[in-house]
């Protein structure tokens, strides 16, 4: 095992943790990680990530601003999604070190093999900013997430990034209500030639809502019964209802958000923040606590 660092171990087996829903172990074998290398960017993202699982969003907070504090003297470097590192969960498992790719691999690595950069999705700063709006997002913070989705934004290197860096920016500028900026973030993802991809799971189908290029109903369908997407658009189109005066259907889509019981996912947590926090959603909180 010993040509893969013990830092990158730590990272493949909280990943597999959360990968299991068991996100506040994947956050103690972070912490471990951590005291072996303290301040670690790279460490404190995936951490940060997993804290907002667990529902910790301050600490998550604390995590991805002090990786984001790093960024302009850290080389930017692509990371695996899950399908890949599942293979190398294997590879570590059966003892074959020698078959597990690089985890992060640097700009300067990608450069000496642009091939391998068909295994990567995307950045250690773009997961950084990225969550750290999430985050923010999560606490009610609409105004302070708006610059670390922007940041998101504008390091991404592939689509859902993009699109989705934008979408969160959108929600949060009809929340503040500024139609006007919001319309600035619409212009930018009209500007995009949207590729069909497997792994994606409906940012562009929300944005597309709010251009008026669908219609609700549209969108809705466009879950097919898949229930990743049924969260992911869900609390697009709940919160669409909600900004424009339906609360009663913007409920009603949050209700089916929290039905399909994906806890891991950033849009069912968002909604139970909505029924914690928003006064419009009074009485709704205690009942989905309940059920959910």
């Amino acid at each position: 095992m010993s040509s893969v660092p013990l830092t990158e171990r730590y990272i493949i087996a909280a990943r597999l943790k959360g990968y299991l829903n068991k996100h506040a172990e994947s956050v103690a074998l972070l912490t471990e990680a951590l005291e072996l290398e303290p301040g670690s960017a790279r460490l404190l993202r995936f951490r940060g990530h997993r804290r907002i699982s667990t529902g910790d969003y301050t600490g998550a907070v604390e995590d991805l601003r002090a990786a984001a504090d790093q960024l302009a003297d850290v080389e930017d470097e692509y990371e695996m999604y899950q399908p890949e590192v599942e293979k190398d969960v294997v590879s570590l498992i059966l003892g074959r070190p020698e078959q597990v790719r690089p985890q992060h691999l640097t700009d300067t690595m990608a450069a000496q093999d642009p091939a391998a950069l068909d295994r990567y999705l995307t950045t250690l700063h773009t997961g950084v900013w990225y969550h750290l709006g999430v985050a923010q997002y999560l606490l009610g913070d609409f105004e302070g997430c708006l610059p670390s989705f922007r940041a998101a934004e504008q390091s991404s290197r592939h689509q859902e990034g993009t699109v989705a860096s934008q979408d969160w920016q959108y929600m949060a500028l009809r929340r503040l209500g500024r139609p006007a900026e919001a319309e600035e973030v619409l212009d930018r993802f009209r500007a995009i030639a949207l590729v069909e991809q497997d792994h994606l799971v409906g940012y562009e189908g929300r944005m597309r809502l709010y251009t008026g290029e669908i219609t609700p109903e549209q969108l809705w369908a466009m879950c097919d019964n898949n229930s990743l997407r049924t969260v992911t658009q869900g609390y697009g189109l709940g919160n669409w209802h909600y900004y424009n005066g339906e609360i009663d259907k913007a409920r009603e889509v949050f209700d089916g958000v929290l039905a399909t019981n994906v806890r891991h996912a950033f849009a069912y947590l968002a909604v139970q923040a909505e029924y914690s926090r928003n006064p419009d959603f009074a009485g709704v909180a205690a009942t989905a606590s309940k059920e959910n």
